[in-house]
């Protein structure tokens, strides 16, 4: 797979495919983020995927608000997941996981981590 196809880069984020077959999601540093920025992360995560289900791994601690179109249309689109880890860095992101978690009941496994190592050992438990 070449490299463009491992990586996408938007306004908003960068995904990659890691080596290990779980998807990386970054969020740029204290931007907003809707429905649009939702759309185009799902859009990414298919084609890094090829369209089937993989470990997400989501780095929270500067990312920005998000909408509740946004948060919606995540949990509407979980067929392209197979497991979300949260990693959080701060108490305020650590606030949002939770609340992220508890108010929208995801349907795939979900847990907010502050450690990317332990995030990433939970996440290979879900690899195919």
């Amino acid at each position: 797979m070449s490299d463009q196809l491992q990586q996408v880069t938007h306004e908003k984020f960068r995904m990659w495919l890691r080596p290990d077959g779980i998807v990386e999601l970054a969020w740029a540093p204290h931007v907003p983020s809707g429905l649009p920025d939702a759309l185009a992360a799902i859009d990414a995560m298919t084609r890094l995927t090829g369209g089937r289900a993989a470990p997400l791994l989501v780095h929270t601690a500067d990312a920005g608000p998000q909408d509740r179109a946004a948060r919606m249309e995540f949990i509407r689109r979980q067929e392209v997941v197979s497991a979300v880890a949260l990693v959080v860095g701060n108490p305020l992101s650590r606030m949002m996981a939770t609340f992220f978690i508890n108010v929208s009941r995801p349907e795939v496994a979900t847990r907010s981590f502050e450690d990317e190592v332990a995030a990433c050992a939970w996440l290979a438990t879900f690899l195919d």
